[in-house]
């Protein structure tokens, strides 16, 4: 598969950032609120959504809070897949998430 990068600026300090992404009640803030979210490295992240039979799982094989995310698919779209996601303030302020 491809890469995909994706990088943008956002109004908020690093560590409302990584709740954003590591967190079930963050997840379910912006992803998708029937969500399964596991905390800290080997918790898994299960993911459902509307007319997918069964949820979509992740692990997390790295986390460090306010700062990086790393998470492995298991299955669905992402099997096999590594997204991570980087979060560094900028010294403007605001965070920038890659």
């Amino acid at each position: 598969m491809a890469d995909i990068a994706m990088q943008l600026h956002i109004d908020a300090d690093a560590d409302t950032i990584y709740r954003a992404v590591a967190t079930a009640e963050g997840v379910h803030g912006w992803f998708t609120t029937t969500a399964d979210v596991g905390e800290g490295v080997g918790a898994t992240h299960a993911l459902s959504f509307p007319g997918v039979p069964e949820p979509w799982r992740l692990t997390v094989t790295e986390a460090v809070a306010g700062e990086r995310l790393v998470l492995a698919g298991e299955n669905g779209p992402w099997a096999g897949t590594t997204q991570t996601y980087e979060i560094l303030p900028e010294a403007q302020g605001g965070t920038t998430l890659r």
